[in-house]
C-alpha cells in the first residue's frame, strides 16, 4: 500500500507552545523591562515568520503539483513571500541591534527556543494515513 502525507495548517498548539516563549523573553530581558517588550515583539515577528514559510512551502506545493487555479502565478507569489520572510528577519535583527546590541544574543536565544516549536510543530503536522 502506497502511504500518503497530509498536511494540515498551523494549529493552535503551535501558537500556545510560542505563548510559552513569552516566559524566556521575559526572564533574558530583566523582567518586566521594555527590553523584554522588544524580546516579545520579536517572538511575535518569528511566529508571523512561521506563517509565511508554511504559506510559501503551501505554493511551492500547489506550483509543483498545478493544482489550484492560481498555479501558474505561484512563482511570483513564492518569490514575494520569501522577500516578506527574509525582510522580517533581517528586519528584526538589525532593528534589536540599533535598539540595543546587548539584546543580540538574547535574540538568538529566543530565535533558537522557537526554531524548536517550530520543528515540533512541522513534525506534528505530517501524518500517515
Amino acid at each position: 500500500m502506497e502511504e500518503k502525507t497530509v498536511k494540515k495548517p498551523i494549529d493552535k498548539k503551535f501558537y500556545l507552545l510560542s505563548a510559552v516563549n513569552i516566559i524566556p523573553c521575559v526572564v533574558l530581558g530583566g523582567g518586566l523591562t521594555l527590553d523584554s517588550l522588544v524580546l516579545i515583539g520579536a517572538l511575535v515577528v518569528l511566529v508571523a515568520n512561521h506563517t509565511v514559510l508554511v504559506n510559501i512551502v503551501k505554493s511551492v506545493t500547489e506550483a509543483a503539483s498545478g493544482e489550484g487555479t492560481n498555479a501558474s502565478r505561484s512563482l511570483g507569489r513564492i518569490l514575494i513571500l520569501m522577500g516578506l520572510k527574509f525582510t522580517l528577519l533581517f528586519g528584526l535583527i538589525a532593528l534589536i541591534y540599533f535598539y540595543k546590541k546587548a539584546l543580540i544574543t538574547k535574540l538568538f536565544a529566543i530565535i533558537f527556543f522557537q526554531l524548536i516549536i517550530q520543528v515540533v510543530s512541522i513534525k506534528n503536522n505530517y501524518q500517515n494515513s
